[in-house]
């Protein structure tokens, strides 16, 4: 919620407006006693000297704001131009210029976070939000913020502020999710995953983190024909199709739909996206279900080549360069489901 302006505020006294304050007594003046001329003239001057402070102070934190403001724009080019001194010192200079309105407050943050230093745009929003806590917002700005950082709590908390706010916002049902998640209670974060697809039946991405949380609870049956949908979805964007059908791999997988997963999967692998060292073991695992050692030893090895100690991705390369063993024994001992990437 925005500060209430400096304009209104400043310029009325016991709720009357200075400048008619004045006026009023301008125009008594003439009907004054003779002996009051004085101090009637000195109460006037007083109070145009005090109409014309608040202009000036008013002016005086506009131009920090403007100055601000600039220097953050300054720091942005300097930033694409790869001057990261020059954005640094920007950034500095506008910190030291730090205005008083929100909204260039929450500027100056976004600067600081997209040149790296998130810790201190994560504070400088705090602080708006401690000063003005119904300001949506810069909770919600917060909120994503402590999650990227990793301070879950402190994410809770700010969160707090937005529900009271608009507890049905799509942005707001979102973050409740994952944090939800993330603290452990997988049950309400499905239901508020439910809830948003409801919201916003539209919301690709809501579609797919409902999915994984199906997945994660062990409800892949659920999951699939969410994936099939979004897969095929002709608004969907060429990276979510790819994610969309890699999660539709791992759902029937963990369904035991082993050739379905593997058919899936090795569609995705043509597009040539960029894997991971869990993907490559995750399409390792399918392959070494179907029969295909060769293909299985390939895939771990991608696997390891990103991450050498990779723990699963290296128990199951063991296994496959031992013995001849039958095909339910090729997982490693303790195997677990498949691993999901996070879907925000």
């Amino acid at each position: 919620m925005a500060h209430r302006s400096l304009t209104s505020s400043s310029r009325r006294i016991a709720g009357f407006p200075v400048e008619g304050l004045v006026v009023n007594f301008v125009r008594r003046l003439s009907f004054a006693a003779p002996g009051r001329y004085i101090t009637l003239a000195v109460v006037s001057v007083g109070l145009t000297a005090m109409a014309t402070g608040c202009a000036s102070v008013r002016q005086h934190l506009s131009h920090r704001s403007s100055e601000c403001s600039q220097l953050c724009e300054e720091a942005r080019s300097a930033r694409d131009a790869g001057r990261t001194d020059d954005a640094n010192q920007y950034l500095d200079a506008a910190m030291r210029r730090r205005p008083t309105d929100d909204e260039t407050r929450l500027q100056l943050a976004e600067e600081l976070w997209h040149s790296g230093r998130q810790l201190a745009a994560a504070d400088e929003v705090e602080r708006i939000l401690a000063a003005s806590p119904g300001d949506l917002q810069a909770a919600i700005r917060l909120t994503q913020m402590q999650l990227e950082i990793g301070r879950t709590e402190a994410a809770y908390q700010a969160l707090q502020l937005a529900l009271r706010q608009e507890p049905d916002l799509p942005e707001v049902l979102r973050l409740k999710s994952i944090l939800e998640e993330r603290r452990g209670d997988l049950d309400a974060a499905l239901a508020t995953s439910v809830r948003l697809v409801h919201t916003t039946p539209e919301d690709l991405e809501a579609h797919l983190r409902l999915a994984v949380l199906y997945r994660r609870r062990g409800q892949p049956d659920r999951a699939a024909p969410l994936l099939r949908s979004a897969s095929q979805c002709p608004l969907a964007t060429a990276e979510q199709k790819q994610e969309a059908a890699w999660q539709l791999g791992l759902a029937y997988a963990d369904c035991q739909r082993w050739t379905d997963a593997h058919d899936v999967m090795s569609g995705v692998i043509k597009q040539g996206p960029k894997l991971t060292a869990e993907d490559w073991y995750q399409f390792a695992q399918v392959e070494a279900q179907c029969s295909h050692p060769d293909a299985a030893n390939r895939a771990v090895k991608e696997a390891l080549a990103l991450q050498p100690r990779h723990p699963r991705a290296l128990a199951l390369s063991q296994r496959l360069d031992g013995p001849a063993v039958s095909q339910t024994a090729i997982l490693p001992a303790g195997f677990q489901p498949m691993n999901e990437r996070v879907i925000r």
